[in-house]
C-alpha cells in the first residue's frame, strides 16, 4: 500500500466584507411617530427592506403578547392600564438595526418617548386631518386611546402638538408616494449622518 503525502493547503483569502448601504455612522434604528393612518407601518416595512433592517410594529407585539387583537386589549385593560402597559412596552425596547413603529399613543408617555429617543432619531410623518378622514372613515376598532377626545379631529389636534414636541426629523406626507417618503428620510439621515 502506498503512502499519500500530506498536500498543505492555503488557507483561503477572507472575503472582503460586504458593502451596506449605510454609512458607518449611520442611527442603529429609526423610529416612525405620527397619527395611526399616516403610514407608520407601510413607510417602515420599506425602509426596513432598504436598510436591511427589522420592521417592528409595537401594536403587533401588544397583539402577540396578549394574543387578540389591539381593540381588545384595550377593551380589557380599561384605558388606563393600557396606557400604563404600553408605556412600559415601549420602556422595555432595546432594539438593534430595526424600524420601529410605535402605535399614536406613543406621545403620552414621557419616559416611553425617551427610551425612543435612546433607540434612535424619532421621525414625524405629519398628514392633513382631512386625509385622515379619507383614510379612515371608521377607526373604532383600531385600539386608539382616546384620552382627550373621542373624535378624530379631537384626537389630531390633542396629539399633533405632541409629535411636533418629540420629532427629531418631520416629514410631510401629503400627496406623496410611501416610496417617496422613505427616500425622503433617507436623503435626509444621510445628510444628517
Amino acid at each position: 500500500m502506498k503512502k499519500l503525502n500530506k498536500v498543505k493547503m492555503k488557507p483561503k483569502p477572507k472575503a472582503a466584507p460586504a458593502q451596506t448601504f449605510r454609512p458607518k455612522n449611520f442611527p442603529e434604528n429609526l423610529v416612525l411617530i405620527g397619527m395611526f393612518g399616516s403610514g407608520k407601518s407601510t413607510i417602515g416595512r420599506i425602509l426596513a427592506q432598504k436598510l436591511r433592517y427589522h420592521f417592528v410594529d409595537v401594536d403587533q407585539l401588544i397583539e402577540r403578547r396578549y394574543q387578540k387583537p389591539l381593540q381588545r386589549v384595550l377593551d380589557d385593560l380599561g384605558t388606563k392600564g393600557f396606557m400604563k402597559m404600553e408605556d412600559d412596552v415601549l420602556q422595555k425596547l432595546r432594539q438593534w438595526h430595526a424600524v420601529i413603529s410605535p402605535g399614536g399613543s406613543a406621545v403620552y408617555y414621557p419616559k416611553g418617548m425617551a427610551q425612543l429617543k435612546k433607540l434612535g432619531p424619532r421621525i414625524y410623518l405629519k398628514v392633513s386631518l382631512p386625509t385622515l378622514q379619507k383614510r379612515l372613515p371608521d377607526w373604532s376598532q383600531r385600539g386608539v386611546v382616546c384620552r382627550g377626545g373621542s373624535t378624530l379631529p379631537a384626537l389630531y389636534r390633542e396629539r399633533t402638538p405632541l409629535f411636533k414636541k418629540y420629532a427629531d426629523y418631520t416629514i410631510d406626507t401629503e400627496k406623496k408616494s410611501a416610496e417617496k417618503i422613505a427616500a425622503e428620510i433617507l436623503r435626509i439621515l444621510l445628510a444628517a449622518f
